[in-house]
């Protein structure tokens, strides 16, 4: 986040001191509302910039071995430019490790959701669940309470979890 923020910066004062030297040059014909405007233009873009390469910067620092779940594309008021084409804000990945156990004639897996999000400090969501194959459902667990489940879900066959680990 304090990354960006100095990125924001150092891309107004560049952008802003290009114009600015443009108006020396010019003998001071450019008006001078330009180096403000610039400045604000070099900032934003650099916002719309990081905005669209997120994703891909992200998904590229996961393991080879894991895959893509899901994406999420949010409009914000303050991202003007999402309105027109939508960046992905957060992605789900499955890591490709599972425990799978035969208890009772079923089939049950346990298996990591890591959810990334891109908020104004980026974080990572953890989730514990566990598939039964044979009743096709899902149990969400939580991590501070072990044993307690905080949403049993029914899955179809569509599901892409349940394709990767049931089928």
């Amino acid at each position: 986040m304090i990354w960006n923020l100095i990125g924001v910066f150092i891309m107004g004062i560049c952008a802003g001191g290009t114009m600015f030297f443009l108006r020396k040059v010019s003998r001071n014909r450019l008006p001078r509302w330009l180096i403000s405007m610039s400045a604000a233009a070099g900032m934003f873009g650099y916002l719309a910039y990081y905005d669209y390469s997120w994703f891909e910067f992200k998904s590229g620092q996961i393991p080879f071995e894991a895959s893509l779940i899901s994406t999420q594309q949010n409009k914000s008021f303050f991202r003007p430019w999402g309105y027109i084409w939508p960046s992905t804000n957060a992605f789900t990945v499955f890591d490709g490790h599972r425990s799978a156990v035969q208890q009772n004639g079923e089939l049950l897996v346990e298996y990591y959701l890591y959810t990334f999000h891109k908020d104004p400090i980026e974080r990572l969501d953890t989730e514990s669940y566990v598939i039964n194959c044979s009743r096709k459902t899902r149990v969400l667990f939580d991590r501070e309470t072990p044993g307690q489940a905080l949403r049993v879900e029914t899955v179809t066959e569509s599901d892409p979890m349940y394709q990767k680990l049931c089928v």
